[in-house]
């Protein structure tokens, strides 16, 4: 779990919105010298939980930690392997532009299918408020 300290800029019903500035990665960032040096800032819609929020609390929000090699797995690894497996196999059997066809279709199909299951288990991965910073 990774937490981190962000600041609540609107409140809403059930939700609150929280802001942070994105500075603490930018030294080890390969690119940081051909950056612009703009802030970039990170916003989050986070449900309340029973807080009493105002506009400028700090909160304490942790965010499930999600496998970075996971995630690449599911979004670039195994699209690519589904893609070449199926473009082998259908130009053996058919012609060229059909194997294309049918291997694109087969990725959009992958992804389909990625977006269901992503928005079947988006709910286990939510940030959540954990604790209100009072100074």
């Amino acid at each position: 779990m990774v937490r981190e300290t962000m600041v609540v800029t609107q409140v809403k019903e059930s939700t609150v919105i929280l802001e942070k500035e994105r500075t603490s990665m930018c030294g080890k960032c390969p690119a940081n010298m051909f950056c612009t040096g703009e802030s970039q800032k990170i916003r989050l819609e986070v449900q309340k939980a029973g807080f009493d929020l105002k506009i400028g609390d700090k909160v304490i929000v942790e965010t499930p930690a999600t496998g970075s090699i996971k995630t690449a797995m599911l979004v670039y690894t195994l699209p690519t392997i589904i893609f070449v497996g199926s473009l082998i196999t259908t130009i053996s059997l058919l012609n060229e532009i059909e194997g294309l066809l049918i291997s694109t279709a087969a990725v959009a199909a992958y992804y389909f299918f990625l977006r269901f299951y992503d928005t079947k288990f988006r709910k286990k991965f939510r940030p959540r408020i954990i604790e209100i910073l009072r100074v």
